[in-house]
C-alpha cells in the first residue's frame, strides 16, 4: 500500500510536469504567431510604402524626362535664334559701314545750307549743326541714335520752309544799327521793320544784307508781323516777293 501511494504521487507530478510543458510550447506557438504576424504586419505595410514610393519616384522620372526634352527643344530653338541674330547683326554691320558716310554728307550739306541760307536762327542752328557733327563722328552713339539725330535736323530744317516766323533782332540797314522785327515768310523772304513803323526792308541774298524798301511797303509788313504774331486775322498781303529771288 505504500509502494501504491508514492507510484501515484510520482505520476501525477510527472503528469503535471507534462502539462506544463505543453503549456509553454502553446504559449511559445501563440508567441511566436503573434510576432510572425505582427512582422508579416509590418512588411506588408513597407511593402505598399516602398511601392508607393517607387510610384511616385516613377512619376518624378517622367516628368524630368520630359522637362529634359522640353530643354533640348529650347536649346535647339534658342541656338535657331542665334543663327538669326549673328546674321542680322552682321546686316547691321553692312548697314552701318554705308549708312555712315551718308550721315556724314548729309551732315555736311545741312551745315553748307545753314551758311548760305537766309541769317535766321543762326546761332541756334549753328549750335545744332556742331552738336550734330559731334554725334555722326563718335563712335560711343548708335548707328540708329546717329540717323535719328539727323532726320530730326533735317525735319527741323526742312520745317523753315513752310512756316512762318517773327522774332526781334539788331541788323545793319543803311549803315545802322537798328533793331528791328523780322518777318519771314518760309524760305522766301525776309522783311524787317522797326518798331515806330516808319523804316522796312528786306533780305538780299545776292548780297547777303539788308536792303530799305519804300515807305509804301510800311503798312504791309506792319500787317505781315501782326499776322505772324496772332495780333490780326490772316489777309491777302502784297509783298515784294520778286526782289528776293538770287539770280
Amino acid at each position: 500500500m505504500a509502494l501504491m501511494a508514492v507510484f501515484t504521487v510520482t505520476g501525477t507530478w510527472a503528469a503535471d510536469n507534462l502539462s506544463e510543458k505543453a503549456m509553454d510550447s502553446v504559449e511559445k506557438g501563440v508567441d511566436i504567431r503573434r510576432e510572425t504576424q505582427k512582422k508579416e504586419t509590418q512588411w506588408f505595410e513597407d511593402k505598399k510604402k516602398l511601392e508607393a514610393e517607387y510610384t511616385t519616384l516613377e512619376h518624378e522620372f517622367e516628368k524630368l524626362l520630359n522637362e529634359e526634352n522640353e530643354l533640348i527643344l529650347n536649346i535647339a530653338q534658342l541656338e535657331g535664334g542665334i543663327d538669326e541674330l549673328n546674321a542680322s547683326l552682321k546686316n547691321i554691320e553692312e548697314i552701318a559701314s554705308e549708312l555712315d558716310p551718308f550721315l556724314k554728307e548729309t551732315v555736311a550739306e545741312i551745315e553748307t545750307l545753314v551758311e548760305n541760307d537766309f541769317p535766321m536762327l543762326v546761332a541756334e542752328r549753328k549750335k545744332r549743326v556742331a552738336s550734330l557733327k559731334k554725334t555722326v563722328q563718335s563712335n560711343d552713339v548708335t548707328v540708329s541714335e546717329k540717323f535719328r539725330r539727323t532726320m530730326e535736323a533735317l525735319f527741323i530744317e526742312a520745317s523753315y520752309g513752310n512756316s512762318v516766323e517773327v522774332y526781334q533782332e539788331k541788323i545793319q540797314l543803311e549803315g545802322k544799327t537798328l533793331l528791328a522785327d523780322i518777318f519771314r515768310l518760309g524760305r522766301v523772304s525776309m522783311f524787317c521793320i522797326t518798331p515806330d513803323n516808319r523804316l522796312t526792308g528786306f533780305y538780299d541774298r545776292v548780297n547777303e544784307s539788308w536792303k530799305p524798301l519804300p515807305a509804301s511797303y510800311n503798312n504791309e509788313i506792319a500787317a505781315a508781323v501782326k499776322m505772324g504774331t496772332k495780333r490780326r486775322a490772316m489777309d491777302f498781303l502784297t509783298l515784294p516777293l520778286g526782289r528776293m529771288v538770287a539770280q
